[in-house]
């Protein structure tokens, strides 16, 4: 704050007045320490000078003009201005009690000339307490005001952040409770959801289950009736046998009578001897033939079986004989020279890559065949044909075989992945495989065949049994199994392998024939083409050896026979008819299932197996799904 004498033009008489609160115990009236102008410093030096080294009667001069001057009192008057003043606000102090109050003031006192008959002390005096009292009040009311509107401050921002963090929380709980309530209403479908298709699961297994148990004792009342009827039959047949004989004798009787009784009776008696011993005779040689018969039936029974298992056995053991061939003379030699091994990896890998995205489609079918026949032919002479076909034999060029297992490797894998998660995908795979042979590729059915055999024994079908001190490891690998694979897993894979095989023997030549040759093979030239394993025949073949004595009861044939249902099924009715096929399903399904001969590595094999039959029982002909080319 400034304060600036009336009249004057002097910049120097003009002083600053600094004051400030710094507590409220006490008052201090002291200059300023630090003045911005002579004036200031001059009554500074004033007040700090002790009154006993002025003269009472001199002026002091505090550098003013001659109009102006500062004049103090001399002490015998009495105490001057600036002792009352400090008395007066000691006491002032002292009465307020704990509100005091800490300035500093810098300040010019202006005294009229020498000549104004004013007493300078009494209008300096004065104007000190008016100016102090002013200065008092203006502080307490800037200091009351000050804290009023900063108590209102606070309490505002305190109401706003409290009201803004309610909000928030409100908004947050609000959101919370929206995503827990709709979390609870998804959590509440899917449980309605998952109920809904346990129920409904359960309540077709049952009606399933009730519909098989109704034909079972349908099927068993009937068989009841007819050995009722033919008991009555046998017993009537007796009886009218009985009576008639009894007649006769009747006859005879009275004829002998009317003769000669005794003689009568006694030939009687003998006849009647006769006629047991005889009968006893006709009875032992009766029971005799009927032992011998029955002898002979099961050891002809058992020789048929043994005769059967030892063909499996032996196709078995010819085809892996091949195979280990084809290791011999062709796998590591190929693997040993480096130079071939890798002028064969590119059409390797493209081998591998058309495999794999192939689709069941005419166009894609075609193309990937096409390629497939290329890369092959690169190895030969010239390109196979129907014709002249390239058969595996020693002269056979070795990355031409090489290269053909190499494809049978892929398809297996195929069939191991893909196949087993869709049996869809066996189609296109079987159409490529009998393509290439219509080609002229003969040699691949056979080391498709062999490799086949190689990693699942069950399509010939066969499975082997273990030597005397035959490694397990070894005898794993012979049936196809892993060393650390599962039963389930086992058989999934080879589920897989087989529904590829039978892919291949139910795949319609007629498609195919057409863009594989210009001119049509002959039936002499299929012969040689296509290998006795990849005929259609070995079907029916297939599914009569595995359900012989003791090969329904492993744990894989309920899963197999249920693929060649689904995947053979269609065209055996179109070669058979639908009424050898219809017994056929009944023998299933009756001594199969019925009986239990047909085991299953669990219930839900054979409750599939029951499916299938039925649909087939009632009449559901469908064609394969993929067996029709796009």
């Amino acid at each position: 704050m400034r304060f600036a004498l009336e009249d004057s033009s002097d910049d120097d008489s003009v002083s600053s007045l600094d004051y400030s609160i710094s507590s409220e115990d006490e008052v201090d009236l002291t200059p300023s320490r630090n003045p911005r102008s002579n004036l200031g410093r001059n009554i500074l030096n004033a007040y700090e000078t002790s009154e006993d080294d002025l003269d009472s009667e001199d002026e002091v001069n505090l550098g003013l003009d001659d109009e102006w001057d500062v004049v103090k009192t001399k002490a015998r008057e009495g105490p001057s201005w600036r002792e009352k003043k400090e008395k007066s606000v000691k006491k002032d102090i002292k009465g307020k009690g704990k509100s005091k109050m800490v300035s500093s003031l810098s300040y010019t006192v202006l005294t009229p000339r020498k000549h104004s008959s004013v007493k300078i002390e009494d209008v300096g005096e004065e104007r000190e307490n008016q100016y102090d009292l002013w200065l008092k009040t203006a502080d307490q009311e800037a200091w009351r005001d000050g804290q009023k509107q900063a108590t209102e401050r606070r309490g505002q921002i305190r109401n706003i952040a409290t009201n803004a963090r309610a909000r928030l929380q409100s908004q947050e709980q609000d959101r919370l409770a929206k995503e827990a309530e709709e979390l609870r209403k998804m959590l509440e479908g899917m449980t309605m959801k998952h109920s809904r298709e346990e129920q409904e699961m359960e309540k077709q297994f049952k009606e399933r289950e009730k519909k098989l148990w109704e034909d079972i004792d349908a099927a068993i009342k009937e068989v009841e009736r007819r050995e009722a009827e033919l008991a009555a039959a046998t017993v009537a047949a007796a009886q009218r046998q009985k009576a008639e004989e009894d007649a006769r004798r009747a006859q005879a009787e009275k004829l002998a009578l009317a003769h000669k009784a005794e003689e009568d009776k006694r030939a009687k008696e003998h006849a009647e001897k006769e006629r047991q011993a005889q009968v006893a005779r006709d009875q032992e040689e009766q029971r005799k033939a009927a032992a011998d018969q029955a002898v002979k039936e099961e050891e002809e029974a058992k020789a048929k079986v043994a005769a059967e298992k030892d063909r499996a056995g032996g196709e078995w053991r010819k085809w892996v004989e091949k195979q280990k061939w084809m290791k011999i003379n062709v796998i590591e030699p190929v693997k040993g020279d480096r130079s071939i091994k890798t002028a064969l990896r590119a059409g390797m890998r493209l081998m591998t890559r058309g495999l794999g995205q192939v689709v069941n489609t005419q166009e894609s079918i075609v193309r990937v065949t096409n390629d497939l026949h290329a890369i092959l032919s690169e190895q030969l002479p010239s390109p196979p044909s129907p014709s002249s076909p390239a058969i595996l034999t020693d002269e056979l060029p070795k990355p031409y075989a090489y290269l053909l297992s190499h494809l049978s490797k892929a398809l297996i894998k195929q069939a191991e992945s893909e196949v087993n998660a869709k049996a869809d995908a066996a189609f296109p795979l079987a159409r490529i495989v009998m393509g290439l042979v219509l080609r002229g590729h003969a040699a691949l059915g056979e080391v498709l065949f062999a490799r086949f055999v190689k990693k699942c024994p069950w399509v010939v079908p066969y499975y082997p049994t273990r030597d005397n001190n035959q490694p397990r490891e070894e005898y794993e690998k012979s049936t196809g199994r892993g060393s650390d694979e599962s039963l389930a897993e086992y058989i999934s894979r080879m589920a897989g392998i087989c529904t590829l095989y039978f892919a291949i023997l139910q795949t319609p030549l007629s498609s195919l024939i057409p863009t594989a040759t210009v001119q049509p093979p002959t039936p002499t030239q299929l012969e040689t083409l296509i290998v006795p394993p990849l005929r259609f025949p070995s079907a029916w073949t297939w599914l009569a050896l595995s359900l012989k004595d003791q090969f329904p009861a492993l744990p894989p044939v309920a899963h197999l026979v249920s693929s060649w249902i689904e995947i053979v099924a269609h065209e055996a009715v179109n070669r058979y008819g639908r009424g050898q096929m219809g017994k056929i399903w009944e023998a299933i399904e009756r001594e199969g299932l019925g009986q239990g001969k047909i085991k299953g590595d669990s219930e839900a094999a054979r409750q599939r197996l029951g499916l299938v039959l039925e649909k087939w029982r009632r009449g559901e002909v469908e064609v394969p799904k993929g067996r029709v080319w796009e």
